[in-house]
């Protein structure tokens, strides 16, 4: 290792009191070499712009159209899907069950060939075909059809959200990755806040056109913009860099995006020479998969409010409508406390306790919503379930990608794995946890998501010691001019994947 110095801040996400390393600089690209530094500097400020005004639109509207289509049923049951279909309370929540048994089928292999493919084509022809899925379950006329489409819409659906942040995490350095999923993420808040009042405008206006109920026109009208809006954003969706032409991204600014992450890698090209196998194989070995699944399992279940939030709101004894349009405003103040929480632990370089404060918040709000009887209590209560409960996720999805970053295939198994057990096994149980004989305070719901909001900080802070321990031990190795660590490697020993600059663990 080229040497120890003072004085200059690096651009890495270790706080730690210790000394820092200067990676040493890995060598820009030919085409790229005649720049000087402030021409460099231009083109990566130029290369943030354009990603901030194509790539991310694009994933952002899509992913919105993603949670408005999985989430639509719960504003359907509010005005009268359950009636008209002839099913009990048990029977809805199994049609929930079923889309995420879909879900789980299809979320590992379904990711792990996204490394290997083209990503504009995948992810927006796979929205396209979840739209045409959505749409055909305002035709369903009983409980086992309902069942069977949530099935496949959940085998549609679940190799969406990993393959995004695969595509952003080749894109957008460490630091500007969690703001960037912190708005992504908005897209749930946002989505859930507007299915909502999209819900009351569709079901107060079409209720018996066409000679059809208006749930049924929520899923038709819904699933028919998903088709058409996927299919319109597809020229400017992004590939990986390299890998193809893009309109607005030059291949200046695809040499500059790839050799920043790189830099910040360790050097390790981001590419996959070895198998999908060998890169599964690495994510199953490292015991950092297996925190975070348990990090996300719990903090999914502290959102597992969601899909009943509809019903749990109904409990304040407002009409439908009203009912509606109240869900709403919890959402829009989650999505304003998950972006000032990720530009925080941005600023501040740290991830465990930006995790850890917010699920207290949200513990405070479950407990609220099953112990204050006035009505005011309770809904101020729901604010601090969903602020609390959603404001974390962007940053434990960064800090995946950031923990477990070489190879391609590694990382998006990762993403995959950990999305398979938290979006998907979780759901298993959580469908079942706000049974109606419960109604108004959901004890075993608000029990259950009080308990994951206490293992989730629990974990965010035993996650952020261990990579802290982690980086202590590279500074050690680095002293000693070691700086290929075997904790990351983007391919087998001898075939070119060893780290060539230094790097740290954000925690």
């Amino acid at each position: 290792m080229s040497d120890l110095i003072t004085g200059r801040k690096i651009d890495t996400e270790h706080q730690d009191k210790l000394q820092n390393l200067l990676p040493d600089e890995l060598p820009l690209p030919e085409e790229l070499a005649h720049l000087n530094q402030d021409d460099l500097n231009k083109l990566e400020r130029k290369l943030t712009r354009v990603l901030d005004i194509t790539l991310m639109p694009v994933v952002f509207i899509l992913f919105l159209l993603n949670i408005l289509d999985r989430n639509n049923i719960a504003g359907a049951k509010i005005v009268g899907l359950p009636s008209t279909l002839g099913m009990t309370n048990d029977e809805y929540n199994t049609c929930l069950l079923m889309f995420y048994i879909g879900y789980c089928i299809t979320q590992v292999p379904g990711n792990l060939i996204i490394g290997k493919v083209r990503p504009s084509y995948y992810i927006c022809l796979v929205t396209s075909l979840w739209g045409v899925i959505s749409m055909s379950q305002g035709f369903v006329k009983n409980f086992s059809q309902l069942a069977g489409v949530r099935f496949l819409l959940g085998l549609v659906e679940a190799p969406f959200l990993p393959a995004v942040f695969v595509v952003l995490s080749c894109w957008y350095k460490r630091t500007e990755l969690s703001p960037r999923i912190a708005v992504l993420y908005g897209g749930n808040m946002l989505a859930t806040a507007f299915s909502g009042l999209i819900a009351a405008g569709i079901t107060s206006r079409m209720e018996g056109a066409g000679g059809k109920p208006a749930w049924e026109w929520l899923f038709i009208i819904e699933g028919s913009m998903t088709v058409v809006i996927a299919l319109l954003l597809l020229p400017l969706m992004v590939d990986y860099p390299l890998q193809s032409k893009h309109i607005l991204l030059s291949r200046d600014l695809q040499l500059m995006a790839e050799w920043r992450i790189r830099k910040e890698n360790a050097g390790i090209v981001d590419e996959d020479p070895e198998s999908i196998l060998w890169g599964l194989k690495q994510a199953l070995i490292d015991p950092k998969l297996y925190m975070f699944v348990v990090l996300q399992m719990a903090l999914i279940t502290s959102q597992s409010f969601n899909n009943f939030f509809p019903s749990i709101v109904g409990t304040l004894g407002y009409d439908s409508t009203t009912t509606l349009l109240l869900t709403a405003p919890p959402y829009f103040f989650a999505f304003i406390v998950s972006l000032l929480i990720s530009f925080l632990a941005s600023h501040k370089h740290e991830r465990g306790w930006h995790i850890a404060v917010p699920m207290i918040f949200a513990l405070i709000g479950n407990l609220l919503a099953m112990f204050v009887p006035s009505t005011g209590g309770r809904y101020f209560s729901m604010f601090l379930m969903t602020g609390g409960a959603y404001s974390p996720y962007n940053l434990c999805v960064s800090w995946i990608s950031a923990s477990l970053p070489r190879p391609r295939a590694k990382r998006a198994a990762a993403l995959a794995i950990v999305n398979f057990m938290a979006a998907g096994v979780a759901h298993f149980y959580t469908s079942y946890m706000f049974p109606d004989w419960q109604k108004p305070r959901y004890y075993i719901g608000g029990g259950v998501m009080s308990g994951s909001c206490i293992v989730t900080a629990s974990m965010a802070l035993g996650i952020k010691y261990y990579l802290k321990k982690q980086n202590e031990m590279f500074e050690v190795e680095e002293t000693e001019g070691v700086v290929s660590h075997e904790q990351i490697k983007g391919s087998k020993t001898g075939h070119g994947g060893e780290a060539i600059v230094a790097f740290r663990y954000v925690h």
